[in-house]
């Protein structure tokens, strides 16, 4: 969890970055952008020098031309630089910095930027109450002094990083403040609405997730926004008992999602032997539900059997000592004591059978609400028809950031080893959000399965596309549909990446040449930004053979 969140928190600060990035782009000179556009380009680089480099060259023009924004921006993402490579006490003092400089000139936006920056370096301290304190302060102050402004994506956030926390009530009062916020976007409202009927339906509030399901509905008709899709509209027919027309559009979702539907149906309908059927359908968790249900019914079914023989025992004890003559009283009494101290050994016994099997229904009920998660970012992509596709990524930032991450959760003696044949102003339009998924998928289970050795990230040219290939040491599985929670590269995290493959409009695969262990590969089609430059020294790179020694 907290890796996840960890990860989330990186994706956030870049977020935010790109987010304040864009909201002074149109009164920023063609200069100042390109200035911008080159901080951010050092932003998740080691190379401090130039960083900071750049981003006093931008705070200087910035100020010279009047532009408080970018002026503030600049200075805020030297702090947040600090903190994203561990150097606390340099963010702190620069924000204290620029808090003293913000109250000298009278700056509103300033002091703004100051509390957007010390939110954002909590958030890289990994302090999340804090963190969402000081969002929550900044978000009043923006509404305080700039209420035309949409904080709709902040608050989108903050929702996210408090359901994966699990703290389902808090998320869920993000996603109405969202929803209430000014000037917010059709399409922030339909993302928010989806999420808070997701979590309605999880917690099988009824009234809820009617409530959620009629604004999407309004939404729809007023802003035609497509914020219905068919899985929430199946879900709508669940939550209301109306199984008959559940069943009716089931069969057009996804195979999986359709498996997993049924078996809800089926269970609230009673009939469990087909809702287990529908669940084995849908991978390892159909064993983890079937198995807390099992294992709970046994321990209880254990108990009540102990519980009756304990009493039966004790009911002809009593009979056989009331019918002893005094003759047989010394040798009743000892075999009492003896059969006495017998059950006390057996109901010891019991008792410590009974703690290991709430032990293992305790794992199990965390396997499945794990697995639950996976089903739903599973049947949300596969839910999806089509992506944005239009966002400017950089190849090598974007793949060296993960190579990153993943290095620090790998096991002792194993490293993480980025290669690229892509000059480092490389890139591509697509969607970067959906594209670390897919990645992250396969970096997180490649380093926590691989024991000793290395993985291998690696970024390849073949003309018209770009390949991106993950290698490990892991031992490999030859059995793809026998897989259970030990298995690294099980059906739904493989079902996650083809769909998001899909929705890239690439090709996903593994390499079933690799033998020394495991090797994904994924593939897309090369659409380069004008920013790009392509050099003859770039293609001299697609022929050097990158060893792995």
């Amino acid at each position: 969890m907290m890796s996840y969140l960890h990860n989330f928190l990186k994706l956030f600060t870049l977020l935010s970055c790109l987010f304040f990035a864009m909201d002074i782009r149109a009164a920023a000179s063609d200069e100042l952008i390109s200035l911008e556009a080159k901080m951010l380009k050092y932003m998740d680089t080691n190379d401090r020098e130039t960083f900071m480099k750049v981003s006093e060259k931008l705070k200087k023009e910035s100020k010279d031309e009047g532009e408080e924004r970018m002026f503030y921006k600049a200075w805020g993402n030297q702090a947040i630089y600090e903190a994203t490579h561990q150097y606390f006490d340099n963010a702190l003092k620069i924000a204290s910095e620029m808090k003293e400089y913000a109250r000298q000139e009278g700056s509103i936006y300033g002091e703004f930027a100051v509390m957007h920056t010390e939110a954002m370096i909590l958030l890289q301290k990994q302090d999340g109450q804090a963190a969402e304190k000081a969002f929550l302060e900044a978000l009043d102050f923006r509404r305080r002094h700039f209420p035309n402004e949409s904080a709709a994506e902040d608050l989108r956030e903050l929702m996210k990083i408090a359901y994966y926390r699990g703290d389902i009530a808090t998320a869920k009062k993000y996603g109405n403040q969202l929803l209430s916020e000014p000037n917010v976007t059709a399409h922030h409202k339909g993302r928010a609405l989806y999420r808070l009927c997701m979590m309605a339906f999880e917690e099988n509030n009824v009234e809820e997730y009617n409530h959620y399901y009629e604004e999407m509905r309004r939404l729809m008709h007023t802003d035609g926004i497509k914020s219905v899709n068919l899985y929430t509209e199946v879900n709508y027919h669940i939550m209301n008992g109306d199984y008959k027309q559940a069943l009716l559009l089931v069969d057009r979702l996804a195979a999986d999602t359709c498996a997993e539907r049924k078996a809800i149906i089926y269970h609230r309908l009673g009939d469990n032997e087909k809702a287990y059927e529908y669940m084995v359908l849908f991978n390892h968790i159909s064993d983890s539900i079937q198995r807390v249900s099992h294992d709970r019914d046994v321990a209880s079914l254990y108990l009540r059997m102990n519980n009756d023989r304990l009493r039966l025992e004790s009911e002809l004890l009593t009979h056989q000592n009331s019918s002893l003559r005094y003759q047989f009283y010394f040798a009743l009494a000892g075999i009492v004591i003896l059969i006495l101290m017998f059950l006390v050994y057996q109901r010891h016994k019991i008792v410590r059978v009974l703690k290991h099997e709430k032990t293992m229904l305790d794992y199990g009920k965390k396997g499945m609400e794990r697995s639950l998660k996976d089903l739903h970012e599973l049947s949300f992509y596969e839910s999806q028809t089509s992506l944005p596709l239009n966002i400017p990524v950089n190849i090598n930032r974007l793949c060296n950031h993960l190579a990153n991450i993943t290095q620090k959760h790998c096991h002792r003696g194993v490293t993480t080893i980025f290669q690229t044949v892509y000059a480092d102003d490389f890139e591509v339009l697509t969607n970067p959000e959906a594209m670390e998924k897919l990645l992250l998928h396969l970096l997180n289970n490649a380093a926590r399965f691989t024991e000793k050795g290395i993985i291998w990230l690696k970024c390849v040219d073949t003309e018209e596309s770009v390949r991106i290939s993950i290698t490990d040491t892991s031992p490999g599985y030859d059995n793809l549909e026998h897989e259970d929670d030990a298995n690294p590269y099980s059906l739904t995290h493989l079902n996650v990446c083809q769909s998001i493959s899909r929705l890239l409009h690439g090709r996903f695969w593994r390499d079933v040449e690799y033998t020394s262990g495991i090797r994904y590969i994924f593939e897309f089609q090369k659409t380069l930004t004008d920013n790009t430059t392509v050099t003859d020294n770039l293609w001299e790179r697609n022929e050097i053979q990158l060893q792995e020694d």
